[in-house]
């Protein structure tokens, strides 16, 4: 089974700043649904518990605690990958020559900035 995701090749230390032609980030696309798709059912997941548990505010915290972990997971992934995190499900990637590409979840292609 073919993922797509076979012209990744480099993952890039948390604050190390890459910057992309339009093919590499158009490369990135694919990759970046797939990381933002997977975290949002998650966090549907999870909010619909924390929406069921708000009255025990144990499990409340504990089910808070797992949604943040999730955030900073997707964050991670995304800067490991070279792009920046803007809000959850939307990327900057910066581009050569100062430019800037956004990318937002369910798009599949990038908007220039």
């Amino acid at each position: 089974m073919e993922t797509g995701f076979e012209n990744v090749r480099n993952i890039y230390p948390l604050n190390q700043t890459k910057t992309f032609s339009h093919e590499e980030a158009l490369e990135l696309v694919p990759l970046l649904m797939h990381i933002s798709s997977k975290t949002k059912r998650e966090l549907n997941v999870l909010n619909s518990q924390l929406s069921f548990f708000k009255a025990n505010t144990d499990k409340a915290q504990n089910i808070q605690e797992k949604i943040n972990l999730s955030l900073q997971a997707w964050s991670d992934k995304i800067r490991r990958l070279g792009a920046i995190p803007v809000s959850l499900c939307k990327v900057r990637i910066p581009g050569e020559e100062g430019q800037h590409y956004l990318w937002e979840y369910p798009e599949n292609r990038l908007f220039m900035h």
